[in-house]
């Protein structure tokens, strides 16, 4: 994390600007948040992406299926090199409810995003 940072405010300020470009589905507002070679694991038995582009290619699908989503998030933790919180992502029709764990570089940049989650609908 830089120099006079504290870890909570890294992790917060990384977390509230993926849950923006979740609520804007704006997948080029992710890019900044990752590294080039960042990794990404959607749900504990998914296959691990690798690489910024595979991650912004799975958001660019995941935001397509969403119209209007609502994200919001609670830090549960954060140390020097990681962050983890409880998420949750809502729209009219369904949600998604889960935790991650997400590994930061020294510019607060994320080297590793790891999910578990759970998605609900509303009956129709």
């Amino acid at each position: 994390m830089a120099a006079g940072r504290s870890a909570l405010a890294g992790f917060t300020e990384w977390l509230t600007r993926f849950g923006d470009a979740w609520e804007a589905a704006a997948v080029d507002a992710l890019g900044p948040l990752f590294v080039v070679g960042a990794t990404f694991q959607p749900s504990p038995f998914s296959e691990l992406a690798r690489g910024r582009a595979a991650i912004l290619a799975h958001f660019a699908t995941e935001f397509a299926r969403w119209q209007a989503p609502a994200f919001m998030a609670h830090v549960l933790g954060a140390g020097d090199t990681y962050g983890v919180a409880h998420w949750r992502v809502t729209s009219t029709d369904r949600a998604l409810d889960g935790v991650m764990v997400v590994a930061l570089d020294e510019r607060g940049r994320c080297t590793s995003l790891r999910q578990w989650w759970h998605e609900s609908r509303s009956a129709d």
